[in-house]
């Protein structure tokens, strides 16, 4: 602990996503005491542990990758070093298609090369693009890079892509586009597209590789931050609507399921949409709020649906990004470790569980689950005409997943808001998508900022 006056001070962080556990986690370890009220009743927010007939199940499939230095960070702190590396498996990152043979078939794997030889190499030996769409997709890729990434505030990333080549437009880069920003290329930011490709394979060593983990997202970090922060004798709160009366400099009033809370300062870590309601009426006046939510008001939103499949038989696919012909399915995971971890209850004849992610908007939106649940497993029977029988599925769909991530989308930054008040979420970051990596990112900032604010 840095500082023993601020045990003294108990900082409330409103929302336990995992912008908010980052928060908690950097202002337990600077020595404040910490109230987190969670409206769920349990930690997580759109990257929690959901179960189903005793499956632990993600509420969606996020994409972890070695550029994440907060997120990894921030799950070691909470988990134990050697712990939290025991959680996940890195591995240079690598697409692959379902079946060998599908329409479109693309295979790629990045090298253990420093930056951007990873790139390089590994689209020389693509599979799926002829020679001379690997040395024009090479061109392209120099092209971005010799401008610094440096894009139109105003271009859409469809714009960008247009000049590379056709197969690497559809089979790469638009998947990329997709899965990173969720949002499609046509109403994507290109700035922030070109941030992402600049941070993945033109950084560090090994910036692009996937950590897979081997648990669920929740036991990945939110569970890690409640043993730590209950150890350490913070309070947790769940089901717990928490809303701002009041605030001024080292002074804010809160109400929490109708009880007074007072406070020298407040992290406001919620969803966009949900933003809103932390304030009360009168708090909304302040224009740096108002401003805020104004910015809230006018993003627009994405889903991500993901459709579970458990089959009788084990099936064996590359342990990669392993991509689909988007109809309607774009990606898909396997999920074997969920099976690991199965409680009593579980459906005993699963022998695979395969997670099928679709991600933006699109013609699925208008299918039930069942008419969904049916499509996603007739793809992938008609990509492998082997698939064994299907006995078990589950949709678990985010309708509000991501806000739209367009060249127009203009959003609150993290850290001080106002008086007294200081804002962390994934929506936040103002050159990066809604990511694990942004929240966690956003969380240490707004809890920084708090500290610097108390210590003067």
């Amino acid at each position: 602990m840095e500082d023993g006056a601020t045990q003294r001070l108990t900082i409330p962080v409103i929302g336990g996503g995992w912008a908010g556990c980052a928060a908690a986690l950097v202002l337990a370890d600077k020595g404040y005491g910490v109230a987190l009220y969670e409206m769920a009743p349990a930690l997580g927010g759109r990257a929690r542990r959901v179960e189903r007939d005793g499956l632990p199940l993600d509420n969606g499939q996020h994409i972890l990758l070695g550029a994440y230095v907060e997120a990894r960070r921030a799950i070691a702190l909470a988990a134990g070093g050697a712990a939290a590396a025991a959680q996940m498996i890195q591995q240079p990152l690598a697409i692959a298609p379902f079946a060998p043979d599908q329409p479109g078939a693309f295979a790629f794997r990045a090298r253990r090369l420093p930056a951007p030889f990873s790139l390089l190499a590994g689209l020389l030996s693509a599979g799926g693009l002829s020679w001379r769409d690997r040395f024009a997709t090479l061109r392209w890729f120099a092209n971005l890079r010799g401008r610094g990434y440096r894009i139109d505030a105003n271009a859409t990333a469809a714009e960008i892509i247009a000049t590379a080549p056709r197969c690497t437009r559809e089979r790469l880069l638009n998947p990329l586009c997709v899965s990173a920003l969720n949002t499609p290329p046509d109403r994507a930011s290109a700035r922030v597209f070109a941030n992402v490709l600049r941070v993945a394979f033109d950084s560090a060593e090994g910036a692009s590789d996937m950590l897979l983990p081997s648990t669920d997202l929740a036991s990945l970090f939110p569970d890690g931050v409640a043993r730590r922060l209950q150890a350490q004798r913070h309070a947790i709160h769940f089901r717990a609507e928490a809303t701002i009366v009041e605030h001024a400099e080292r002074a804010v009033h809160l109400r929490v399921n109708g009880n007074d809370i007072r406070s020298p300062a407040a992290i406001v870590a919620v969803g966009p949409h949900q933003l809103a309601r932390a304030f009360a009426r009168e708090t909304c006046a302040d224009p740096s709020i108002a401003d805020a939510l104004g910015h809230v008001a006018r993003l627009e939103w994405e889903p991500i649906v993901t459709v579970y499949l458990g089959y009788a038989s084990p099936i064996e696919i590359p342990s990669a990004l392993v991509q689909l012909d988007g109809a309607p399915g774009q990606w898909v995971f396997d999920r074997r470790d969920v099976l690991s971890r199965a409680q009593h209850g579980a459906p005993s004849s699963l022998r695979a569980l395969l997670a099928i992610v679709t991600s933006g908007r699109g013609d699925h939106d208008a299918l039930s689950n069942d008419a969904l649940t049916s499509a996603v497993a007739a793809q992938l029977a008609r990509l492998r005409p082997s698939m064994p029988p299907l006995v078990w599925s589950q949709v678990i769909a985010e309708r509000r997943a991501t806000y739209s991530c367009t060249p127009a989308a203009t959003r609150p930054r993290a850290g001080r808001l106002a008086p007294g008040i200081y804002l962390a979420g994934d929506y936040t970051d103002p050159e990066f998508p809604a990511t694990l990596e942004s929240a966690v990112r956003s969380g240490r900032i707004a809890a920084e900022a708090i500290h610097r604010d108390l210590s003067r």
